[in-house]
């Protein structure tokens, strides 16, 4: 199952397009914000899902350059996107945040570097908030996830606010 797979589906359902443009219209949609896409994977994944027969090709004469090479879904390709819709719905939710480990493991530091990684931490998260705030002018459905991540954002920060008062009064003084 895979999260690119629905992406690149969905962006040609809508229109067919060259793998250029689908590349474009992720970046313009910032789904690499929140789903594991990379820009450079997404050419290899067209190919891959035309191989499977969720996509074909048709080769469509530029007016200035050679044959640009038009993606649409097809009928299994709509069915594909269909099943990924269901079972990626379907499917609980992991948060899984890379920091929390440097979190499980600031007890075995002392105190003045712990409590100077948790600033790090804040600072990261508040960068990462700040950065969301950039991207207003996109549509709503990725206006929406980012306004999920906004809110997500100002939860980690309380969190990370109370965890630090617990891990100072946890602490002891050097």
């Amino acid at each position: 199952m895979s999260s690119i797979d629905l992406v690149i589906l969905g962006i040609v359902l809508e229109k067919p397009q060259s793998a250029y443009d689908i590349q474009k219209d992720i970046e313009y949609h910032n789904f690499s914000r929140w789903t594991k896409i990379s820009i450079p994977s997404v050419y290899k994944k067209v190919l891959q899902l035309k191989e499977k027969g969720y996509l074909a090709s048709d080769v469509v004469k530029g007016e200035r350059f050679a044959g640009k090479t038009i993606y649409s879904i097809t009928d299994a390709g709509k069915a594909y996107f269909e099943t990924l819709m269901d079972q990626i719905s379907e499917q609980g939710v992991s948060l899984a945040f890379d920091f929390n480990v440097v979190v499980t493991n600031l007890n075995k530091m002392d105190r003045e570097h712990a409590l100077s990684l948790i600033k790090k931490l804040r600072d990261g998260i508040t960068a990462s908030a700040e950065k969301n705030e950039e991207y207003a002018d996109i549509p709503l459905v990725g206006r929406t996830i980012f306004d999920q991540q906004r809110m997500l954002y100002q939860a980690l920060l309380e969190w990370l606010d109370t965890f630090e008062a617990q891990f100072t009064q946890d602490q002891p003084l050097p």
